[in-house]
């Protein structure tokens, strides 16, 4: 006499299929990927809040020296606002592109730390494993790969938030040291310029090495357990 099929039969067909797991260990994994994503978004944040500020503050120093250009006519009020603002602008788009680069470096390793729960998942599946669109390694290439960056490319670092205050700063950089050239040794505009746009340069240069050089030794300080396989 045969039998109608239990509700339940599809759900234990599907459960055997399932590798066997650590249902702590699930948990476990579940509740850290909840936390990086948290930590990633908190970081985000911050970064975003830090550009934010940083470009008022520049903006808002723009306005200033329009105003005291009008009412001083370029005298020593003016001279002396554009000595101490100018520097003071530069100092601050350094620490802001500094704490930028961090928390580049923390958002990469929060991504890495995810994709190696996501691994987990992934063998979890078994056969299911398709469901899963992103990727699960834990190199440089899986973490691009899952921000839609297909290709490595040395220009992708110039289209970063740390990039974009690192030009700003230069620029402010550049043209305080243009203008205290053409005032101290009274220079004529051309070569201020010159030299202003040479600093500007010197300093985008320096801020890219660093960058490089920070994020390179962030990615080694991890080693990668789940590569992703050439193609």
């Amino acid at each position: 006499m045969s039998r109608e099929p239990d509700k339940t039969d599809h759900l234990r067909c599907y459960a055997y299929s399932i590798p066997d797991s650590d249902p702590e260990l699930l948990t476990a994994l579940t509740t850290e990927h909840f936390t990086l994503q948290g930590a990633r978004s908190q970081t985000a944040s911050e970064s975003s809040n830090r550009a934010s500020l940083y470009l008022v503050s520049v903006s808002s120093t723009l306005v200033a020296l329009g105003f005291i250009g009008q009412t001083s006519s370029g005298g020593d009020a003016f001279n002396v606002f554009v000595l101490t603002a100018l520097p003071t602008l530069y100092i601050l788009g350094l620490f802001t592109f500094v704490r930028l680069v961090q928390g580049v470096a923390e958002d990469f390793q929060y991504a890495r730390a995810i994709n190696r729960i996501r691994h987990y998942y992934v063998d979890l599946a078994g056969d299911r494993a398709h469901l899963f669109m992103l990727s699960a390694h834990d190199d440089a290439i899986g973490v691009l790969r899952n921000m839609n960056i297909r290709r490595q490319s040395a220009w992708q670092a110039y289209f970063t938030t740390p990039t974009l205050v690192a030009v700003i700063s230069g620029v402010v950089g550049g043209a305080a040291v243009a203008f205290f050239t053409a005032l101290a040794f009274h220079a004529e505009a051309g070569i201020a310029a010159i030299a202003g746009g040479a600093v500007a340069v010197a300093s985008l240069t320096a801020h890219r090495r660093f960058e490089r050089e920070y994020l390179r030794a962030s990615l080694e300080s991890l080693e990668t357990l789940f590569p992703t396989p050439p193609k």
